[in-house]
């Protein structure tokens, strides 16, 4: 029986195509490896004539439409091809290949069987075959298509063009030519399911533009990369030839020589893996370009000598030794001992864990500046058997001058911590990044913050320089910063540090620091011999306390070093044998009137003032507060160029003595008749803060009974509105300037009596030291324990007013 005559049966074997769509006319080859698909097989093969349906699998992300009344698998389509089998063949690994030819379209009605195969229902879906005018035109159209695909397309056969000139069915073109196309399964099940052949053809038009469209786009992608590979080719004849007339002149064995010395640093250079495979890249990029002296190739020298000069895997040999380091913190400084315990502690620890998985925090030394911060730092190192790496970061805006800069810009360099790193030629340096309150930002970046990473022990394992574009590992670095004070210092940046705080020296301190550091070093540096040179203790004390005002030696070290240079000139000129004494006399000889006026106490006491302290960058300091009362309207007045805070903390101090009116024996209109001036002293120096608070009400409270506090009483602390005594910072060095200044007593806040432990031994044998918890405890121990006040308070100072002498028990130092 003819093919076309074949009847379609009620009921027929299924087979599931994943991946396919057979469409009718076509020979189509299928292999099958599934035991229901060789089932189905294996019963068409047994029927005559041997009919099989073929219908394909929905991809995962379509869903099947909703049929109301059907239970149907909805990963199929219903839409299918029946089948004739004319070849079959058994694949050796179980499977089979059969060769079909597509017979008629079918429409599956339902599935009768699923097990062991599919079995389904069917009718015939026929396809109307008008041919019109327009289907006509359409043919025509994908006739001139097909030629152009033809001769564009590699993938198609050589007989595509003709087997589809011979074709004058109209679906029987749209299966041909969409069997040969690439586009995926729901696609050409559409071309399956169409009916009118004009939609059929029209859609089979678009599809042929859009693969004429892909293909015109590869072609002009493919001829690009055609003319870049024959000019790289090209170019590399071309180098070769170049390297083969430096060869016969003798120029190429330098560039020659060169790549070689560069491959024998990454070999001993102990590069990590991705590290050494990214310098490799830039050696290869380097042989590339030649030995000559081309702007790129300098670029790729700079980098490959800045990576290689990296200390990947160098490391000192640590020293373990703690009396050793006591003994070269000790012969380097004096005092500080919190610091070197600090150090020896630090050191104790990495003793026991030397394998390197220990990890301590960040230094951060704090204080005056001259007290020995960043001199501190080179004798931690040498205590450690480091290598010592000093970076200052004053004034730096500049982002990359942490991160570095992009090799893309002219001159570009890595930034100032590889750079250390590079100096150092170790990875366990101790490194000090001087200044670093100093930090700032602006357009060009935040320093601060690329600093978070550099100090984060959990982030610089793999820190990346903007320059290298590699990770280095910081973690084994030792790292110390300092810093004047640490309210300039961004809080995130400050929490990854442990602050150590140095406080200004005493006279005692300097004197000894004098004899035992500065004075010798500086005869060392100019060459003077010990026996030609005395310079007196009286004359020492006098140096330091009269010519010298400042938290640190610094200054003194400056005078030091112009007497001892005059002493030379003087044997020098002079010829002279016989040892030249410097007395505290011939000082000025030496010096000139550079004396500088230390801080005094007031000679009388006077109603209204009262003597405060106060912390400035260059230590302790007296500070003098006057109030006068004016007759008339209300009014409260201050002046000194104060602060918002300092003027804050005068209003508080006004309100809560204006509340202890009865109790200081004022009458209740005295403060609304009367204008209250508060002055501070040396208005060219600006001045804020609250720690003048109770200063500022004990000069009122002064003013208002005219009760003068003594001359040697000094006070400090922050005044709350309720009269609560607040604490303050700076504790150690105002009870240093206090006692320069020759104060006697001093007040100071209950919750500082913690910081009395670090005041040195000869500042607390010469203050008497009365902690207070609440104002109201000053204004009985100064006021209310005289005889009774004269209402209307006093006016300023007073020349002849009498002493108060008394004296209160306090904490003694």
């Amino acid at each position: 029986m003819a093919e076309d005559m074949l009847p379609t049966p009620e009921e027929c074997p299924v087979v599931v195509l994943p991946e396919t769509v057979v469409f009718p006319h076509i020979l189509s080859s299928l292999a099958f490896h599934d035991a229901k698909s060789l089932a189905a097989i294996d019963e068409a093969m047994n029927r005559e004539p041997k009919m099989l349906v073929c219908v394909a699998q929905r991809p995962e992300s379509q869903d099947a439409p909703e049929e109301e009344g059907k239970t149907f698998p909805d990963r199929l389509y219903r839409t299918g091809t029946m089948v004739l089998i004319h070849k079959l063949l058994r694949i050796p690994a179980g499977g089979v290949a059969i060769m079909v030819q597509g017979y008629r379209r079918i429409r599956i009605l339902d599935l009768l069987q699923e097990e062991p195969f599919y079995r389904a229902r069917i009718e015939p879906f026929p396809e109307p075959s008008s041919k019109d005018g327009e289907v006509e035109a359409l043919m025509r159209t994908i006739l001139g298509q097909v030629k152009k695909l033809a001769a564009m397309a590699p993938y198609l056969p050589d007989e595509f063009e003709t087997m589809v000139l011979n074709i004058d069915n109209p679906h029987h073109l749209a299966y041909l030519v969409v069997t040969f196309l690439k586009m995926p399964v729901d696609e050409r099940q559409r071309f399956l399911e169409i009916d009118s052949p004009e939609e059929k053809l029209m859609a089979l038009a678009s599809s042929l533009e859009r693969e004429l469209g892909y293909l015109e786009l590869g072609g002009k992608i493919k001829s690009k990369i055609q003319d870049e590979v024959q000019k790289s080719q090209r170019d590399f004849f071309l180098r070769e030839q170049v390297k083969a007339i430096q060869k016969e002149l003798g120029d190429g064995a330098e560039g020659e020589e060169e790549i070689v010395r560069y491959r024998e640093r990454i070999n001993e250079s102990g590069l990590p893996d991705d590290v050494r495979k990214e310098v490799e890249r830039e050696v290869d990029r380097l042989v590339r370009l030649g030995s000559g002296q081309s702007q790129e190739a300098g670029v790729i020298r700079t980098y490959l000598d800045t990576v290689l000069d990296l200390p990947w895997n160098r490391m000192s040999p640590l020293s373990f030794d703690l009396e050793k380091a006591r003994e070269i913190l000790d012969e380097d400084h004096y005092g500080l001992e919190k610091i070197k315990e600090r150090i020896l502690d630090e050191l104790a620890v990495l003793s026991r864990v030397r394998d390197g998985v220990y990890q301590g925090p960040v230094l951060c030394l704090i204080g005056p500046p001259g007290v020995g911060k960043t001199t501190l730092g080179q004798s931690i190192a040498r205590a450690m058997g480091r290598e010592f790496v000093r970076v200052s970061l004053g004034g730096v805006r500049d982002e990359a001058e942490i991160r570095g800069h992009r090799r893309t810009y002219v001159g570009a360099m890595p930034g100032r911590i590889i750079q250390g790193m590079r100096k150092a030629g170790t990875r366990n340096p101790v490194f000090m990044l001087d200044e670093i309150d100093k930090v700032g930002g602006d357009y060009r970046g935040d320093p601060a913050s690329a600093l978070l990473e550099v100090l984060d022990r959990a982030q610089n394992k793999d820190f990346r320089d903007h320059y290298l574009d590699l990770p280095f590992d910081l973690s084994k670095v030792f790292f110390i910063t300092t810093a004047n004070v640490f309210q300039t210092i961004p809080p995130p940046l400050l929490d990854r540090m442990d602050l150590i705080r140095l406080a200004g020296y005493t006279w005692e301190e300097k004197r000894h620091i004098a004899r035992s550091y500065l004075i010798p070093r500086t005869m060392k540096e100019i060459r003077l011999e010990e026996g030609e040179f005395d310079l007196t203790d009286e004359a020492l004390v006098r140096l330091i306390r009269s010519f010298t005002r400042e938290a640190g030696v610094r200054s003194l070290e400056r005078k030091i070093s112009t007497i001892l240079r005059k002493v030379l000139r003087a044997r020098t000129e002079q010829k002279r044998k016989r040892r030249i004494v410097v007395t505290a006399e011939s000082l000025e000889k030496y010096l000139g009137n550079e004396y500088v006026e230390p801080p005094k106490r007031l000679t009388e006491a006077a109603p209204g003032v009262v003597t405060g302290l106060a912390w400035t960058p260059n230590g302790g300091d007296v500070l003098f507060i006057e109030s006068v009362s004016i007759p008339g309207q209300k009014g409260f007045i201050l002046t000194g160029q104060l602060g918002d805070v300092m003027k804050e903390s005068a209003r508080a101090s006004l309100s809560f003595v204006q509340s202890r009116s009865e109790k200081l024996g004022l009458s209740k209109e005295y403060f609304s008749k009367h204008e209250i001036h508060i002055h501070v002293p040396s208005g060219a120096i600006p001045k804020d803060g609250p720690s003048a608070g109770i200063t500022m009400a004990s000069a009122i409270a002064s003013l208002v009974t005219g009760i003068p506090v003594p001359a040697t009483i000094a006070m400090t602390g922050e005044i709350a509105l309720s009269g609560r005594v607040l604490p303050v910072g700076g504790i150690k060095e105002k009870l240093i300037g206090a006692r320069e200044a020759g104060i006697q007593e001093v007040f100071i806040p209950v919750d500082n009596e913690k910081d009395l432990e670090e005041i040195p031994e000869e500042v607390r044998k010469d203050l008497t030291i009365h902690v207070v918890h609440h104002m109201d405890e000053l204004l009985d121990r100064l006021f209310l324990s005289h005889e009774k006040p004269r209402k209307g308070g006093g006016n300023g100072f007073r020349p002849n007013a009498k002493k108060a002498g008394h004296k209160t028990a306090g904490i003694r130092g």
